[in-house]
């Protein structure tokens, strides 16, 4: 390398709260019948049951979203041989929730409406940072970046010169949140919002003098 690049790389990380602003909830609905069809039939009513509670709620269709839909035996082992003793019916879905005022609510209501077909799998709650929030994690960052360069160039025996080049790695990142498994149940589901956070990682190269 020559002595127009010497310097030091380093990376540097800000990270600030972001309050909580919106959910998304994973329901699974299950079914198990004799029969495919009936298992199927059964599933598809339970869903028909949780999208009128979202619409009574008053949460748009585009928000609601099926995931996956599936039938398969269920099958035990008995006598030396694999035997189907019925057919389970599962869909998935996937539901945002804009207002975290509601999210309670509307778990019992889903819960109360749908009964043990229905499974809360995970409630994940998440904020969109302002400007002002990523103008913050940004300048923590690159203090961070500065503090770092400036050791380096304490221990090498030379004088940190000017930042050449500044480069945002992963843009905000956001860690997933907490994640629960719920059993329906009768009654409200309390959710605390807490804080989310976002995190802007950059990388600087300064020069030595």
């Amino acid at each position: 390398m020559g002595d127009e690049h010497a310097g030091v790389t380093v990376t540097g990380v800000g990270t600030v709260g972001v309050p909580t602003t919106e959910a998304e909830v994973r329901l699974r609905i299950e079914s198990r019948q004799p029969q495919p069809g009936a298992a199927l039939r059964e599933a598809g009513q339970v869903v028909t049951t949780a999208f009128e509670v979202l619409r009574t709620a008053r949460v748009p269709d585009s928000d609601v979203r099926t995931e996956a839909v599936s039938v398969s035996p269920n099958t035990v082992w008995a006598e030396e041989t694999e035997q189907i003793r019925g057919y389970d019916a599962q869909q998935t879905v996937r539901v945002r929730v804009r207002d975290l005022a509601l999210l309670d609510r509307l778990l019992g209501e889903l819960v109360d409406a749908c009964g043990t077909a229905l499974r809360v799998d995970d409630v994940s709650l998440s904020g969109e940072p302002t400007e002002a929030a990523l103008a913050e994690a940004r300048e923590s960052a690159v203090h961070q970046a500065r503090a770092k360069a400036t050791d380096y160039a304490r221990l090498t025996g030379r004088t940190l010169g000017r930042a050449e080049s500044v480069t945002e790695l992963s843009g905000v990142f956001r860690p997933p949140p907490p994640r629960g498994r719920m059993l329906a149940q009768a009654g409200s589901m309390p959710v605390s919002p807490g804080e989310d956070t976002s995190t802007v990682t950059v990388e600087i190269h300064w020069s030595f003098e």
